[in-house]
């Protein structure tokens, strides 16, 4: 603990004033010194746990702690002596006492734990002017006290046996003196109207209970020496029940049914009429002339002046706050005590919470578990002691009990109020232990069901919640139960302009991502599917929100759709990925320690780096799962979805399936629109657009579980043919394509879009990029990647000897499948396009990988386009630079090689070029030889070519002649 401590000394009087700071005062319970009347020296002090405070002691408890007073009569020097045997009290009280933060005791290694009593006597004994005798003014006092206590038979025996062990050589036996029974002066009952506006009431014994009642017993046991009057006895009795009922006790104080059921009573005909109330109606009288003087208009009603004071907390004077919490604090341990509340709720009780007894909080607690049972005036009373008391965790009786432990382990340095210790151990939720876990738990779904019980979102965000959620009504009124301020807040995250707001509001969103229960829209949308498909799913860490993701298909049309919401809204921030988040925060911390956690920045480090060696396995299986997941919709992908939102509009609309309103309905598009970016990625507009699809085509290849159309197609011939190939680096699209010939035409159709992708850049094509990784940099690092620019160079250069053998493998291997379709060519498929359209529409429809539409431009290359005939040239010229027997282009031309080229050298094919090298010398030989002859077969073939234009040309005149006569028909219709 804290203790500032100060000494006063005046007219024989030693005053020593203790301040203790809120580590050992959010319960005051423990705060407990055993002192008597009339004790004169540290040896007599009685030291025992959880004794009361006597009557010579003036506590209170305030907003930063708890403050105790103690005046004795004594001697100057007591002063000294007194402040020792405070220490001596207060040290076996506390758990762990802080030394270094008490004042004026001397010297402060008096507070270390194990000190006891004759240690701090010895040390007293130092502390004294030179000359002054201890054992002497103990002797002086203790003849005092012998003459004041002559009569006492009692007191004369335990002195006299004191002494006796004392002469034995053992310690003296430490005595207090007192009487068989206190002697109070009974006060009358007198009518009392502190309050002018409310009505008078009779207070009996000065406002007290009776200490002749059925609290007798319990008085004489454990509040002997306190006064009656203005609630001493009953705050006295207060202290003792809740420390019965508190789990940390050893010796609990024993409190019989009849006296606790005196003591509320008592309460709850105090808190119906603030008059009866002394010391609240004292303290507050001028706040509630300020406040609440309204009965001239309204009426009396009774507990009405004191549920105004409660809403006007804020406003009102310290003392009457102070009194205030004391009422609060009755009524937050039973129900009974808030009149209010108890008339709205009292048939409820008995409904559904007959059994809970009384006190302790019990039965608000049971309501609230219950909340769906309840009639509307009770929810609402029940909320509004649920916002009165929210600021402070000692009002939430059930919490603070079973919270006490995490509470000194976790947030022994909070202070109390403003929430600050339900914010600290909600920060701490997952090392909780298990009870105080569930209450802290409830303490945020009541909190997310209604933002008016987090005092710290409250304010910070109450001018963003008027801009932005058009919530005007008061922040205190309590007639409406909204989630919906909360989620709006979430929505419209971005433009919060508060920081401490926009860090609330990513609390809440952090927290729904983990548990449904947090996430109100969503355990509201899907409570019957949660039923049904996730009963025995635990909720917390994502559990239940997984396993409704696993079975999106069956869900609800409601569910499924608030569900995709909600994924949409957690794809921004790993914050909001609490598997991955969890799984990855060692490569958080590796790969990706600087880089921001919002707009998915962090997941994409992790992503870039989920191929290094150092990687931790589960983390690679939590990112390679959220891709897959972002896979299945554009929309799940913040970064694309962000970038892309109006290229999807202008080049995709209406992919996705949708309901009448054009909203919807929470079915994933399958990666319908993420196919038609890929399709037209060429006319996509925005260039960070064109990134993200980009990125995404690289996840494509990479993993074909990430090309959810794909991997449908193929997933009977993945489960035959590569079932024991591991997904990732393009091993799986290797495994099918070395399996061609047996793919379904499905499978083998989606395969060959791929590779046509992976075709126009080399940054998609993971074999040839890491096998030819020192080969670009060396030859091509000036080369931009896309349009297959990079693999040209790269085709160009293979013949060079810095070329690795598994570099020319990959990029012989590329050359020869482009063959097999033309579209594998990314430049002739731009050139060509047009003449396909119009000459070979047919052979492309067929989407074959027998080079049917290479053959038909062949066929037709007098009639196709300048263009198109250079980059079919090079493409004829490319296959038998890596010609190999029976190739789809050049098996017309093996038997002549086999004759003319190989015959001679058997091995030239093993290098490439050799062969159309080879080639080229033999026509360019026949050329030669053929001399005129080849000169007249071009002219006639260019007479030819100009004929067929002609002809050409004639007929589309004709046909637009056929057109005009057709639109003349229609006009005269």
């Amino acid at each position: 603990f804290r203790a500032q401590t100060e000494c006063r000394v005046t007219a024989g009087r030693a005053s020593v004033g203790v301040e203790v700071q809120p580590a050992a005062s959010q319960r005051c319970l423990p705060l407990r010194l055993a002192a008597r009347q009339g004790t004169t020296s540290p040896r007599l002090w009685a030291i025992r746990d959880r004794l009361r405070l006597q009557q010579q002691f003036d506590f209170h408890r305030h907003s930063k702690g708890a403050s105790l007073s103690i005046t004795m009569k004594w001697k100057a020097m007591g002063c000294t002596l007194l402040l020792v045997a405070v220490a001596a009290s207060l040290t076996p009280l506390m758990a762990v006492p802080d030394s270094q933060d008490l004042a004026g005791l001397g010297s402060r290694h008096l507070l270390q734990a194990g000190n006891d009593l004759d240690s701090l006597r010895k040390h007293a004994r130092s502390l004294l002017a030179e000359g002054e005798d201890l054992d002497q003014m103990e002797d002086e006092f203790a003849d005092e006290e012998a003459e004041q206590y002559a009569d006492d038979d009692q007191y004369q025996a335990e002195a006299n046996a004191s002494k006796a062990g004392a002469a034995a050589g053992g310690a003296p036996t430490v005595t207090v003196p007192g009487k068989k029974r206190s002697n109070r002066t009974k006060k009358a009952t007198e009518m009392k109207k502190v309050v002018e506006f409310a009505p008078g009431a009779n207070v009996t014994f000065g406002d007290d209970i009776d200490d002749e009642g059925k609290c007798e017993t319990e008085i004489e046991k454990y509040c002997k020496d306190v006064e009656e009057g203005e609630g001493k006895l009953s705050d006295c009795i207060s202290d003792a029940i809740t420390e019965s009922e508190s789990d940390e006790s050893d010796e609990k104080p024993e409190i019989s049914d009849d006296c606790r059921e005196e003591m509320y009573q008592y309460k709850i005909s105090r808190n119906q009429n603030i008059n009866k109330n002394i010391p609240l109606a004292k303290a507050c009288k001028l706040d509630a002339d300020k406040f609440c003087n309204v009965t001239w208009f309204f009426g009396y009603k009774a507990g009405a002046v004191i549920s105004c004071l409660k809403e006007f907390k804020s406003q009102v004077s310290k003392p009457c706050k102070k009194q205030l919490f004391k009422i609060q604090m009755d009524a937050a341990v039973d129900i009974r005590a808030d009149p209010l509340l108890w008339e709205s709720c009292e048939e409820d009780y008995k409904s559904v919470c007959k059994d809970v007894k009384m006190g302790g909080g019990r039965v608000q607690g049971c309501l609230r578990d219950q909340r769906m049972h309840l009639s509307w005036s009770c929810e609402e009373q029940l909320f509004r002691q649920e916002l009165e008391n929210a600021d402070d965790v000692r009002l939430s009786v059930r919490l603070f009990s079973k919270c006490m432990p995490d509470k000194r382990k976790f947030c022994k340095d909070i202070e109390p109020g403003n929430s600050r210790t339900k914010d600290c151990l909600e920060e701490h939720r997952e090392d909780l232990s298990t009870e105080c876990k569930e209450e802290v738990d409830g303490m945020i779904t009541r909190r997310v069901r209604d933002f008016r019980l987090d005092t710290k979102l409250r304010g910070s965000c109450e001018a963003d919640i008027a801009n932005m959620c058009a919530y005007f009504g008061d922040m205190d009124d309590i007639d409406t139960f909204d989630a919906s301020v909360i989620n709006c807040l979430q929505d419209y995250s971005g433009e919060i302009k508060n920081n401490e707001c926009k860090r609330q509001v990513k609390k809440y969103m952090s927290l729904a991502a983990q548990d449904i229960r947090f996430d109100v829209p969503l355990a509201e949308a899907c409570f019957e599917d949660r039923q049904k498909y996730c009963s025995m799913v635990p909720p917390g860490s994502a559990r239940v929100i997984r396993c409704l993701t696993i079975q999106r298909e069956k869900l609800s049309p409601v569910c499924r759709a608030t569900m995709f919401d909600e994924e949409v809204r957690f794809s921004e921030n790993i914050d909001f990925q609490y598997p991955m988040k969890e799984a990855c925060k060692s490569e958080l911390n590796k790969f990706c320690k600087n880089v921001p956690h919002g707009n998915a920045r962090a997941i994409r480090c992790l992503q870039d780096n989920k191929s290094a060696k150092d990687f931790g396995k589960s983390c690679k299986e939590e990112v390679e799962a959220y891709e897959a997941e972002i896979s299945k919709d554009w929309r799940l992908n913040f970064r694309l979805a962000k970038m892309c939102d109006k290229d999807v509009h202008a080049l995709c609309p209406n992919v996705c399936p949708t309901d009448g309103s054009g909203q919807t309905d929470g079915s994933v598009c399958g990666g319908k629109v993420l196919r038609c970016l890929t399709d037209k990625i060429d006319d996509i507009k925005s260039e960070d657009c064109r990134k993200e699809v980009f990125y995404y085509e690289k996840m494509e290849v990479s993993n074909y579980k990430n090309d959810i159309i794909l991997a449908e197609a193929c997933r009977t011939d993945v489960e035959q043919l590569c079932a024991n190939t591991e997904a990732g680096e393009g091993r799986v699209h290797k495994c099918l394509r070395d399996n061609r010939k047996k793919l379904s035409e499905q499978c083998r159709k989606e395969e060959l879009l791929l590779e046509e992708k992976e075709a126009s850049s080399i940054e998609l094509s993971g074999g040839l990029l890491r096998a030819c990784k020192a080969e670009r940099q060396l030859f091509c690092h000036e080369v931009a990647p896309g349009s297959a620019r990079v693999f040209r160079c790269l085709a160009e250069n293979m013949n060079d000897p810095d070329f690795s053998a598994n570099c020319v493998y990959q990029i012989v291997y590329k050359l020869q499948r482009r063959q097999s379709n033309w579209k594998l060519d990314p430049p002739l498929r731009k050139a060509c396009r047009a003449d396909v359209e119009e000459t070979c529409s047919m052979a492309a429809s067929q989407n074959t990988e027998e080079g049917l539409v290479y053959k038909c431009l062949i066929d037709h290359v007098d009639t196709i386009s300048q263009g198109c005939q250079k980059e079919l040239g090079r493409a004829v010229h490319m296959a038998f630079y890596v010609w190999q027997p029976e190739g789809i282009l050049t098996s017309g031309c093996d038997t002549d090689i086999q004759k003319y080229c190989l015959a001679a050298r058997p091995n030239i094919a093993q290098r490439p070029g050799a062969v159309g090298a080879c080639l080229a010398s033999i026509l360019e030989h026949q050329d030669r030889a053929a001399g005129g002859r080849r000169q007249l077969a071009e002219e006639k073939k260019e007479e030819k070519k100009e004929v067929k234009k002609e002809e050409k040309k004639e007929e589309k005149k004709e046909e637009k002649k056929e057109e005009k006569k057709e639109e003349k028909k229609e006009e005269k219709k």
